[in-house]
């Protein structure tokens, strides 16, 4: 059984992740988008909220557990 749990939680990744691109940022397994804004998005994960600043931010994917924003970024803050 150990074998199985250790290959569904690698397929069925849970945890909050979230990589920065240049002009992009994907953020995977996210609890609840508070704020949205050309200037501002906030993002809630179980930890942490993320404040993400910039200008003409947008977000271009929206899933269940992901989200991809793009725009010019000013600052990433985790509170």
């Amino acid at each position: 059984m150990e074998m199985i749990s250790k290959i569904r939680s690698y397929l069925l990744e849970t945890e909050f992740s979230m990589h920065c691109y240049e002009d992009q940022i994907d953020i995977v397994n996210y609890k609840e988008i508070s704020r949205i804004s050309d200037t501002g998005i906030d993002i809630l994960s179980n930890q942490n909220r993320i404040v993400i600043t910039g200008k003409n931010l947008t977000i271009t994917r929206l899933l269940e557990d992901e989200v991809l924003i793009k725009g010019k970024f000013e600052k990433i803050e985790f509170r």
